[in-house]
């Protein structure tokens, strides 16, 4: 009898545990609730050259296209970080809030690394995107090479426009223009 009421009892605990894992609770929040960490270029490639070409093409393609551009190399101590140390690193923003950016690392430097991103949700522009990566080929006579897009979530709209407001402020350091200060506290007399 005694072996009878053990088996019934594992019995009873098995099938709870397997209604438990096949009905299980969901306890996610709602997928437009949940902020993410990080957020990724709609357009991010690779761009291999026989000689990476002067940067003025790189920023005549970004003006034209809408961008203001900052070459951060350029700009040196500047910008906080320095960004001397690289061969290339041209960023480039628009009045859509879009950063395209063209970086070449100093220890490869036959690479542009290439990213344009769209602030959250992602609104793809294939004509741009078509654009940015014709550039690349067919005037900077480069080979493009692991070529991915991605699609960021609403959610991670904060973290764009953190990302967003510094590459603002480092126009703003590149023009001389101080970094906002926190405003002294008011004094009680």
């Amino acid at each position: 009898m005694k072996s009878w009421m053990m088996i019934a009892i594992i019995s009873i605990f098995a099938v709870i545990g397997l209604v438990l894992i096949i009905v299980r609770p969901d306890t996610t929040d709602d997928d437009d609730a949940v902020k993410p960490n990080s957020f990724g270029a709609d357009l991010a490639f690779q761009s291999t050259c026989a000689k990476i070409s002067s940067q003025q093409a790189v920023e005549e393609f970004m003006k034209a296209k809408g961008f203001r551009t900052l070459d951060k190399v350029k700009a040196g101590t500047k910008l906080t970080p320095d960004f001397s140390w690289m061969k290339a690193d041209v960023v480039g923003i628009d009045d859509a809030h879009r950063q395209m950016e063209f970086k070449v690392f100093a220890d490869d430097t036959e690479t542009y690394k290439v990213s344009l991103t769209s602030e959250p949700p992602t609104q793809h522009s294939k004509d741009l995107e078509d654009a940015l990566l014709g550039f690349t080929e067919k005037t900077l006579g480069c080979k493009n090479k692991e070529v991915s897009h991605l699609d960021n979530p609403a959610g991670a709209k904060d973290l764009y426009d953190k990302s967003f407001s510094v590459t603002e402020a480092w126009f703003q350091q590149a023009a001389g223009v101080p970094a906002a200060a926190t405003a002294p506290a008011a004094s009680t007399k």
